[in-house]
């Protein structure tokens, strides 16, 4: 990656030092990102949980608390403690896991009667990531663009009850209450029994 970001930026030169400051250019237009997963409690000294350099090893926690230390920002980064699965980030964009979890939970649109496939909608943040909506799961639901659209220009409101279930008002004050699908779904058998 450096040899490709110096190719592309600058030609070094080994005679007058150029390409190698921390200019606008060469080595110093490139950036690493280190990601460093700490449990909390781990950072603040009450337990002593592992720490991982993500998608390379662990670490021990004293290295983890320096690396912390001198962290110019912080991403929170809330995972159910049994399954691991993502719930909230602190960024604008779902988490593959959180998309992944709002398509098995609504399965369609959330806007009622609408059954447009969940693949094939947007995840809207229910109260606007703008206005201090946050990307989680309590905050998000599966909408199509067209519904997507009419949440945010005209009159209709929605908002979330928990567990999944929004409720919808519409422009003349109609009350519609959405509920996520069930998540397992019996098929009748019609083959007559064996005996």
């Amino acid at each position: 990656d450096l040899v490709a970001d110096m190719m592309l930026t600058v030609t070094p030169s080994v005679e007058t030092g150029a390409g190698f400051s921390d200019g606008a250019g060469g080595l110093g237009a490139s950036r690493g990102i280190v990601s460093v997963t700490v449990p909390p409690l781990a950072l603040a000294g009450v337990t002593d949980e592992p720490a991982e350099l993500v998608g390379r090893c662990p670490i021990d926690l004293a290295t983890a608390r320096v690396l912390a230390g001198y962290a110019t920002g912080w991403d929170r980064v809330l995972a159910d403690p049994i399954t691991g699965c993502v719930l909230a980030v602190d960024r604008y964009t779902p988490s593959a896991d959180m998309k992944r979890f709002l398509r098995a939970r609504d399965q369609h649109c959330r806007f009622p009667g609408c059954r447009q496939p969940a693949h094939r909608c947007d995840r809207d943040h229910t109260l606007d990531y703008a206005f201090g909506g946050a990307t989680d799961v309590c905050n998000l639901a599966c909408l199509c663009k067209r519904h997507h659209v009419l949440k945010g220009e005209t009159a209709w409101t929605v908002r979330q009850l928990g567990g999944g279930v929004l409720e919808w008002t519409s422009p003349g004050g109609h009350v519609y209450i959405d509920k996520p699908p069930p998540a397992i779904h019996f098929v009748p058998n019609t083959d007559p029994p064996p005996f």
